[in-house]
């Protein structure tokens, strides 16, 4: 054999073994992905994405390292999405009716339907999409979607037992709740849940339009004093679980797969944490003195009819955007109904 040909065959292998070492290199490269939340640390909506987490860098092999920022120390409540959209964060969870005509098929969801629970709400979101799959999510890959546990009446110090008391009285709201608070003759006050609190403290708000939940997660238990279960009218809040679309690009197909399964996991997981931290609130509230109105069905009847103009409306104004609003809103009650209490 040549010397020549020797020193090829040397530098051959030389290439081979670098190419090995740099594919071995890079194989063992972790795949990072930010995860940014901002509900407080220990609540339920905080476990679970923080689960979600955890779970996919076990499910992953540790292929894939999380980091989590929790309590809106990466990105605040009301510029979730376009956090994402922006790469400031991988993954992270955004209400609908935070940023008001941005998701115009995804807020219907949260119209005072009469939602009997959470569950309910967090399957239907799941449904709904998958049926009318909207573009005004293209921006991000979505990867799952779930929804509060019912929305009703929550007052400092008065008592709300008919649509007359709420007459004078500030309410917070968020989206199409600030219609359905005008409808029912309150004071509609938009904000963000992170400033309710201070809110409730200093008298610009006399009570809220949420879920039981928050009279434990965010301790308004500390100034609520009755809660009105006007159930017929009772809303949810969609949330959406979205990952910015070049990092989902970016993941090789057996991460992807992973994180599909996942999510439809996570649906479930989601039903019943909201159901689950609705009840411990609720018992929050009761414990610190506060009291349950039970409107009656004639009652029920007056608020409801109230709230009807607010669904022909909505439909209406989706309907202008060349969108099928009057299909969206019929789904949604149809599914509705057949869970209601």
């Amino acid at each position: 054999m040549k010397r020549s040909d020797l020193t090829l065959i040397q530098l051959c292998f030389l290439f081979l073994l670098l190419f090995v070492a740099r594919a071995s290199v890079y194989g063992d490269e972790k795949i990072q992905i930010r995860i940014s939340n901002w509900f407080p640390v220990g609540v339920g909506q905080d476990k679970l994405l923080r689960e979600w987490g955890e779970d996919l860098e076990r499910r992953t092999n540790g292929k894939v390292k999380v980091t989590y920022h929790p309590a809106g120390t990466l990105i605040p409540a009301p510029q979730s999405y376009d956090g994402i959209v922006k790469g400031i964060a991988d993954v992270t969870q955004h209400v609908a009716g935070y940023t008001v005509g941005r998701f115009p098929m995804m807020e219907l969801i949260d119209l005072p339907l009469g939602y009997p629970s959470g569950a309910v709400a967090t399957y239907l979101a799941n449904d709904y999409y998958k049926k009318f799959q909207p573009k005004e999510m293209d921006a991000v890959k979505v990867l799952w979607f779930h929804a509060q546990a019912p929305g009703i009446l929550h007052t400092k110090s008065k008592p709300v037992t008919k649509l007359e008391d709420l007459k004078g009285l500030k309410i917070r709201t968020f989206g199409s709740n600030a219609k359905l608070m005008s409808y029912l003759g309150g004071t509609p006050v938009a904000m963000p849940m992170s400033d309710v609190y201070d809110a409730l403290s200093k008298g610009v708000a006399d009570g809220l339009l949420a879920s039981y939940e928050t009279m434990e997660n965010w301790k308004f238990a500390d100034f609520i004093r009755y809660s009105t279960e006007c159930f017929d009218v009772a809303y949810t809040a969609v949330f959406m679980v979205i990952m910015n679309k070049t990092k989902w690009n970016s993941l090789p197909h057996d991460i992807k797969e992973i994180i599909d399964k996942m999510s439809l996991e996570y649906i479930a997981k989601s039903a019943k944490m909201w159901d689950e931290i609705a009840e411990s609130g609720k018992k929050v509230l009761l414990s610190k003195g506060g009291k349950i109105i039970d409107l009656s069905k004639e009652e029920e009847a007056r608020w409801v009819e109230k709230a009807k103009p607010l669904f022909e409306e909505y439909a209406s104004n989706v309907e202008k955007k060349g969108l099928p609003g009057r299909e969206a809103v019929k789904y949604i009650q149809d599914y509705v109904k057949r869970y209601k209490r």
